[in-house]
């Protein structure tokens, strides 16, 4: 069964989260009585925060964590899969493994979206060959750790190779398939890069491990022209058993995302018992 979470920030205030920081409790409780299943956390580093108290946090709120978004620290600290500053690649891969401990914890994915901006102009080739060597202890450690990573197709105004969902399979297939590695499809993005949904879902097959819903212009779903009922029946359709997180912009503002969440994710669930 499709599970439903949403971005929540614990850490630094995040331009996807409806809560700021310091109201990281307050947004606990939103996904609880909004009826979500799991929280997406925003977290940069491990200066400040405990993951056994936010692990704790979200038990006592019946919650689960269904990735750690890892994207702030690119701007935050300037970390890249593909720095050609060696210090700046081992922090990145440090940080990653960070993240790993975390999500162990947490039960929960790492994502790999915004880290694997490289910055400079390479050809597709190059990209996909510095991001596979940059991955490759992270994916040791992740592998020895039990935990997948999984890594977001983005679109070409904000990353410059693999941007579409059979360019993320292809890369994939380039790093030899690892089980513990999935794709994380987010629909804003597919929306410039995918041209048939039905065609990239089937062709993501097993491999897709994680959707992110925001629309058309990034705002929240129904602020927009996609059709998120068809989505997420041909996400039913192909056997998808992941979660969908909401990941928009707090557009038309933060409150219209915390008063319509809970009824659109009801109204999906309502789909699939294949009531309207």
């Amino acid at each position: 069964m499709i599970k439903f979470s949403a971005t929540l920030t614990c850490q630094y205030d995040a331009i996807f989260s409806p809560f700021r920081a310091a109201d990281f409790y307050q947004g606990l409780a939103w996904l609880q009585e909004s009826g979500f299943d799991a929280a997406e956390l925003c977290i940069s580093d491990y200066h400040d925060i405990d993951i056994k108290t936010i692990a704790k946090a979200l038990a006592a709120h019946d919650l689960k964590c269904t990735t750690i978004a890892s994207g702030q620290a690119r701007k935050r600290d300037g970390l890249s899969l593909l720095a050609q500053d060696p210090a700046v690649l081992q922090r990145t891969q440090q940080r990653i493994c960070r993240h790993i401990d975390a999500a162990a914890t947490l039960g929960s994915y790492v994502t790999i979206g915004s880290l694997r901006a490289s910055g400079y102009s390479l050809s597709a080739d190059n990209y996909c060959h510095l991001l596979a060597e940059g991955l490759s202890p992270c994916l040791d450690y992740a592998q020895r750790s039990g935990v997948t990573l999984i890594i977001e197709a983005l679109n070409r105004y904000e990353m410059e190779h693999i941007n579409s969902a059979a360019e993320m399979v292809s890369f994939l297939d380039f790093i030899g398939s690892p089980s513990h590695v999935g794709i994380l499809w987010d629909v804003f993005h597919a929306n410039i890069e995918d041209q048939h949904f039905v065609q990239a879902i089937q062709l993501m097959g097993t491999r897709l491990r994680h959707v992110h819903f925001a629309d058309s212009n990034r705002a929240f779903p129904g602020y927009g022209h996609l059709s998120f009922d068809d989505i997420y029946r041909q996400l039913q359709f192909s056997g998808y058993q992941g979660a969908i997180s909401l990941e928009c912009l707090n557009q038309p503002s933060s409150q219209v995302v915390i008063d319509e969440s809970g009824p659109f994710i009801r109204r999906l669930r309502q789909l699939a018992l294949g009531k309207k």
